[in-house]
């Protein structure tokens, strides 16, 4: 018999629906126990193509010995739980998002663009960190060479906001069909939102990209998903809100569908391996644990 039959016949049975069924919620116990119990953790991230039964097999010389990398990182699914490799991630998005194309046009939040940013601004000067506005200042911490501050970079530091601006335009002329809340809509003038909200007369757009304000005659939007084209009234232009204030919106990017789908992808990827000398005690202890 396998290990890992081994371990599945260790769980106890409860009724459910009339039948037997292994009562996996002891596994929350049996996780705190092993977490509690073990020193030796080793940090392993997971390469592209690599597999928790392989893995098993080459660290603990035992492909059944799988559970237990499972069970060491609070993995419940065994497909959805590990990084996907490239292929399984198209497809992912594609049944998610309809494509991979549309997952990166959807924009989920803004987050602080560090990552794009190596530069480094010196202390004094117009573009240097004393010149900058105190609002700005946040974004940026010093760089020393040896003990002489160098200048300053951008902080390495994830902030989310829900989206940049919030605007609101009444409808020139009522609509039969209202836009839907959630899709993207491009103007006749090239610039991009997404809808926040729609009624026949009113429109709410949110992750607002490009030119909507200086418009002096009425213009036209287009739905991407819904195919529904509106035309606002250009007077009645309304800044609701800059969710981000605007003299920070400089430091912040769309965090498209894409990216938040690619970088829980990423996350996966470390993961703690177990010291295989503790095997054996490991099915002890879950024997004891389930009795």
């Amino acid at each position: 018999m396998s290990d890992r039959e081994q371990y599945f016949r260790k769980f106890p049975l409860i009724p459910y629906n009339g039948v037997p069924s292994i009562n996996i919620l002891r596994r929350v116990d049996f996780n705190n126990s092993v977490k509690n119990f073990f020193t030796a953790f080793y940090s392993f991230n997971i390469q592209s193509g690599e597999r928790i039964e392989t893995i098993a097999h080459d660290y603990y010389e035992d492909v059944d010995l799988d559970w237990l990398i499972y069970h060491a990182n609070d993995i419940v699914d065994p497909y959805f739980g590990v990084p996907l490799d490239y292929q399984d991630f198209e497809e992912f998005l594609k049944s998610k998002y309809g494509s991979v194309d549309r997952s990166k046009t959807i924009v989920v939040t803004y987050r602080s663009n560090h990552e794009d940013d190596n530069s480094i601004i010196p202390v004094l000067g117009s573009n240097g960190y004393n010149n900058l506005p105190g609002a700005r200042k946040k974004y940026w911490e010093p760089v020393y060479n040896a003990e002489t501050l160098a200048g300053y970079e951008r902080k390495s530091e994830d902030i989310y906001i829900s989206t940049n601006r919030i605007i609101s335009f009444s409808l020139a002329t009522n609509l039969d069909t209202p836009l839907t809340a959630g899709e993207n809509v491009i103007a006749s003038n090239g610039a991009k939102a997404t809808v926040a909200s729609c009624t026949a007369d009113y429109l709410v757009l949110k992750h607002i990209n490009g030119d909507w304000s200086t418009a002096t005659s009425n213009f036209s939007l287009t739905g991407k998903d819904s195919n529904i084209t509106a035309t606002v009234d250009y007077t009645t232009y309304t800044l609701i809100r800059h969710v981000i204030p605007e003299a920070e919106q400089i430091y912040f990017s769309q965090y498209s569908a894409y990216d938040f789908e690619l970088d829980l992808n990423e996350k996966k990827r470390d993961i703690s391996l177990v010291d295989g000398i503790y095997a054996e005690d490991i099915n002890i202890q879950l024997d004891k644990l389930m009795k």
